[in-house]
């Protein structure tokens, strides 16, 4: 295992505890009962110290196996400059992005990846219909300008001070901080009040249809369907299918993601349902899998390691079947067996 994969694999869940707990260092240490006590406020100090040093190794370290200064980088790069030689307000909270980073893998993270990559995905008619609010926020403001600036001249004078009503008023907020007075005013806040109401919604439309849409394409559910459909057990009894069905886990992984190395211990099989993954058997060339194929059989009914390093090439849905599991499985259904003896014989 290279320094970057055990970087990956091993530290960097460890890292992402402590800078949750720096955070939660940071909010405690906001509040007015740690003004009294100056030995937590000692502890405290040291272990934001500690925690600091541990973080510049870790930029540096990271940095050195990137090769380059990713966004996240700049901003750990900004945080660590603030508190060695600044130290004017405490910016820890930011290192928030990089903790979500990574345990972005992790499955309690998957809804939240699948929200941002909606949002991207949509980006242009969202924009598109925001671009529609601002401008009718403009567009009643400078009504609301024309109907009470006489009126109300401290609060709507200007086309900016109207503004900030027409904003907490489309956004149906409203603070009472500003409000109109005549009746002509008070007919039109009441119009874009409903208003805002439907072009709010809309960018919560587009973005609730595509959000469902990519979670069912990531359904975590695995169907009878899609287990008949792969080859390994499409011989099998539909009895047997309900209880492959319990067993099978999913594992979503990104692009460019290593499933495992080639030394490694071998404790489950996959199945790839979406997606593909390069298979490096050095010195072959690699071998290129897709959408109902299998691998990591090979170490199971051997019983050795990994003979192989598996990458993936795209955004992968891999169902996975435990090593326990598999035996299970083969001795009550042998034909499990004869399929993969029969995959594992068409490699030589």
């Amino acid at each position: 295992m290279d320094i970057k994969s055990f970087f990956e694999k091993r530290i960097d869940n460890l890292l992402g505890v402590l800078i949750i707990l720096n955070i939660l260092h940071q909010i405690i240490s906001s509040m007015a009962f740690m003004e009294n006590r100056e030995s937590l406020a000692l502890y405290g100090g040291m272990f934001l110290q500690i925690s600091m040093y541990i973080f510049s190794i870790e930029f540096l370290l990271r940095v050195y196996l990137e090769k380059r200064l990713s966004l996240l980088s700049g901003l750990d790069l900004l945080v660590l400059l603030n508190h060695f030689f600044i130290g004017l307000i405490d910016l820890r909270v930011f290192r928030m992005l990089r903790a979500f980073q990574i345990f972005s893998q992790t499955r309690i993270m998957l809804p939240a990846n699948t929200l941002f990559k909606t949002i991207r995905m949509q980006r242009h008619a969202l924009l598109g219909s925001m671009v529609l609010v601002l401008s009718i926020l403009l567009v009643f403001s400078t009504l609301m300008y024309f109907v009470e600036g006489d009126e109300q001249p401290v609060k709507l004078g200007s086309i900016p001070l109207a503004l900030w009503w027409g904003m907490e008023t489309l956004t149906t907020v409203g603070y009472g901080d500003v409000h109109p007075v005549t009746g002509p005013g008070r007919v039109l806040g009441s119009f874009i009040m409903l208003l805002g109401i439907a072009m709010f919604a809309l960018p919560a439309a587009i973005l609730g249809s595509a959000y469902y849409e990519e979670m069912q394409k990531r359904n975590f559910l695995i169907s009878l369907e899609t287990i008949t459909e792969i080859p390994i057990f499409a011989q099998l009894p539909i009895s047997a299918i309900g209880k492959i069905n319990e067993k099978l886990e999913v594992v979503l992984l990104p692009a460019k993601k290593v499933v495992f190395e080639k030394g490694d211990e071998a404790d489950s099989m996959y199945i790839i349902e979406l997606g593909r993954v390069e298979i490096n058997l050095d010195p072959n060339p690699p071998v290129i899998k897709d959408q109902g194929d299998f691998f990591g059989e090979l170490g199971l009914v051997s019983n050795s390691p990994r003979n192989a390093t598996i990458t993936t090439l795209d955004e992968v849905k891999l169902l996975q079947l435990k090593k326990e599991d598999l035996e299970e499985l083969i001795e009550e259904h042998p034909v499990i067996f004869k399929e993969i003896e029969k995959k594992i014989s068409s490699y030589s």
